[in-house]
């Protein structure tokens, strides 16, 4: 069983990656599996620390487990907003139904002075 403990960090590496791709997609259904491979891979550099007296690695999975639920939650909480939104009951900041959604038109914006200037042409090339 050494053996194993001693090469668990490379399949935690694998693991670490995959998740991280996942969480990167634009897919829901792949970055909620992605919070799910992350737990996964905290448990195998658990494992890999406990077996290397790495205690340090150790304590900072667990508080990475910590982050990945409460990013989990956040996402859940996220994903439940987008989908009142999308079948119309969306509730505004007090839980009441009916607010309005937010808008991005014309009206509803600012101007912000010098937005539409040219920048100087000693400013080069890459401006």
């Amino acid at each position: 069983m050494d053996w194993w403990l001693e090469a668990a960090q490379w399949p935690a590496m694998v693991v670490t990656v995959l998740a991280t791709w996942l969480v990167g997609s634009r897919s829901s259904g792949r970055r909620r599996a992605g919070f799910w491979v992350f737990l996964a891979s905290n448990v195998l550099w658990i494992a890999w620390g406990w077996h290397g007296d790495a205690y340090a690695l150790i304590v900072l999975q667990l508080a990475l487990v910590v982050m990945n639920l409460r990013g989990m939650r956040e996402a859940r909480k996220a994903w439940q907003a987008s989908s009142r939104r999308a079948s119309g009951t969306a509730r505004d900041s007090t839980g009441s139904a009916g607010a309005e959604p937010l808008s991005l038109s014309r009206t509803d914006m600012r101007h912000v002075r010098g937005t539409r200037q040219q920048p100087p042409a000693s400013a080069g090339p890459d401006r």
